[in-house]
């Protein structure tokens, strides 16, 4: 494990880097506590060459904040939030599992289909979450297969708040607008157009997942942008 991180998390054990994006890369931790206590965890790093990046450690700190108000079994729990030399970390709970997306992948590459079932359960928790999040006045603003984990033992949690935000109390209660963010296959109309957002672009979102998850084809076909 990268010396310097281990040094800098002297509470968490660092175990391996498990996952990196356009952002953030992600370890598996361990935290330990008297008489044997153990847990596993996530611990979120913000790149090192955006670390220094305002806009950037601005979405991290925002995303910490929103997310450690959203006790929830289908929400991703955050536990701790701290500093890293010049970068920021935000410790939260493992999923052991994948995330929708690779599960998806998986079923095409095998020429299957999820089962009623289980497409049924996914759906019903990705809507809990969601309206968990949305009494709490907090749109997530990203709702898309890679952001939604699903552990070995079925549970079904929304991750990634970074670009979430809590309605305005103007305009009825919609998010101004700002630059474009997310992805654009699942975005409603509003958000791919900048307009000021409220819940139903996560609904709308939501309704491109569950599309995908019953058909096995996604709503809106075509390369990212």
């Amino acid at each position: 494990m990268e010396e310097p991180l281990q040094k800098s998390l002297e509470r968490y054990d660092v175990l391996d880097r498990i996952a990196v994006g356009g952002m953030a890369e992600v370890f598996l931790a361990k935290a330990y506590g008297a008489h044997g206590f153990e847990k596993t965890l996530a611990i979120k790093r913000i790149l090192p060459d955006l670390a220094s990046d305002p806009e950037f450690a601005a979405r991290f700190i925002a995303e910490a904040k929103v997310a450690v108000r959203l006790s929830h079994a289908n929400v991703v729990q955050v536990f701790d939030f701290g500093r890293i030399g010049e970068s920021l970390f935000i410790a939260m709970e493992f999923v052991d599992g994948l995330d929708l997306a690779a599960l998806l992948r998986r079923f095409k590459d095998e020429h299957r289909q999820i089962v009623l079932p289980a497409a049924f359960h996914i759906a019903i928790e990705i809507v809990r979450a969601l309206d968990f999040a949305h009494s709490h006045n907090v749109v997530h603003r990203d709702v898309s297969p890679s952001n939604i984990l699903i552990s070995r033992a079925g549970e079904v949690k929304i991750a990634d708040f970074g670009i979430a935000t809590a309605p305005s109390s103007h305009r009825g209660g919609g998010t101004g607008p700002r630059k474009v963010m997310g992805k654009w296959r699942y975005m409603s109309p509003e958000q791919a157009r900048g307009d000021v957002l409220d819940t139903r672009s996560d609904l709308f979102s939501a309704a491109s997942v569950m599309f995908e998850l019953f058909t096995g084809e996604k709503l809106f076909p075509g390369d990212e942008v």
